[in-house]
């Protein structure tokens, strides 16, 4: 007998159900709400929450669906759930994740950024420990077949050892950000040290250029924009051959493998053969794809592949961005500062309109 686990959503925002009715989007379900109705002989979609009535409205007219609540903590208390959705801004995931962690559920499947402060993740991720609750973070393209299948390829060294990554993302570092910073470790491993240069062009969430530091001595630079179209690609180069990936028109599904071999004009000299990528089915439902593995990890103890500590890892090179741009200096991680260097929601570094001089200098060092 199949086992239907109870699910909740709080925050009805774009990610939470928005984006389903755009009849140009990506292909759908690319909602929670979507994913988790597509998944019906899994999942049963109990209580959606949100502070704003008009959003409930919306989502019961559309869903025709009646168990609406204002106040989360009733929710929480009044519903036996398994698996929570969060799905609103990053200021409130700290407060949420904690409650919901509290509340007897099995799992959190958390947007990103997990949180706009290091300490605060940390909580998060030693309350969810605590009490045995399973955290999911939404760094979509690790959920995605194609992506996954890229990092395959590289770990299987189809590319040699990487040289060096080249990287695009639009948006600010919290938003298209994150995703960049989560993508090149998850493709690259740990970031030794962060160079950045912060770029005031969006009145919330700034954009920024840097240079990474792998801790395998390999180096990406990173483009982080706000541009008048959408733009997420990387092209990572290896010492026997480079993958791109993303960046045309239908989104960023673009994967091409370039692979060395001898060169048919030139004795003595390789040169780059385009490969073969793999056709991937299914990998056009990453949601779906995710909340597949949220349940194998209640059921089989499956490690998340988009844990709380890969949420904090990105978050941590968006963080070092601002204190490297205020120092002129690169940052080597893990950063020390954790409970007083917060991302500002303004365009200065805080209210006062500077960074806090709480650094350890251990965290500066010379590029080399």
């Amino acid at each position: 007998m199949i086992k239907i686990y109870n699910a909740a959503i709080i925050g009805l925002g774009r990610m939470g159900q928005f984006f389903e009715y755009d009849t140009r989007a990506r292909k759908k379900p690319c909602t929670h709400a979507g994913a988790y109705f597509y998944l019906k002989d899994k999942i049963k979609l109990v209580a959606v929450c949100d502070l704003r009535e008009d959003r409930l409205k919306i989502f019961s007219e559309n869903w025709s669906f009646n168990n609406l609540y204002t106040d989360y903590k009733k929710m929480l208390k009044n519903e036996k759930l398994d698996i929570v959705s969060i799905c609103t801004h990053a200021p409130n995931h700290k407060e949420l994740v904690i409650e919901a962690a509290k509340s007897g559920v099995k799992a959190i499947f958390c947007e990103k950024p997990i949180s706009t402060n290091l300490k605060d993740a940390q909580e998060m991720i030693e309350i969810c420990k605590k009490n045995n609750v399973i955290l999911y973070i939404n760094h979509t393209r690790r959920f995605d077949t194609q992506w996954r299948k890229a990092k395959e390829i590289i770990d299987k060294g189809g590319i040699g050892e990487m040289n060096v990554i080249d990287s695009h993302s639009s948006a600010g570092l919290l938003n298209g950000g994150v995703h960049l910073f989560d993508l090149l470790g998850f493709y690259n491993g740990e970031v030794d040290s962060v160079y950045g240069k912060i770029i005031k062009d969006h009145d919330t969430d700034p954009s920024g250029i840097g240079l990474l530091k792998f801790k395998n001595r390999s180096y990406a630079f990173v483009d982080i924009g706000v541009r008048d179209y959408v733009l997420f690609q990387m092209n990572m180069v290896g010492s026997k051959g480079n993958l791109k990936i993303g960046g045309m028109i239908r989104g960023d599904k673009t994967f091409e493998l370039g692979v060395s071999e001898q060169s048919p004009t030139q004795s003595g000299v390789m040169e780059l053969k385009k490969g073969e990528f793999p056709e991937i089915v299914g990998g056009e439902m990453p949601l779906v794809n995710a909340i597949n593995e949220i349940i194998e990890s209640i059921e089989k103890g499956k490690k998340s592949v988009s844990s709380g500590e890969d949420g904090l890892a990105a978050l941590e090179i968006a963080m070092a961005f601002y204190e490297s741009d205020f120092l002129g200096k690169s940052i080597k991680l893990p950063l020390h500062n954790v409970d007083r260097v917060v991302i500002p929601r303004e365009t200065s570094y805080t209210k006062e309109g500077k960074l806090p001089l709480s650094y350890v200098k251990d965290n500066i060092l010379p590029l080399n």
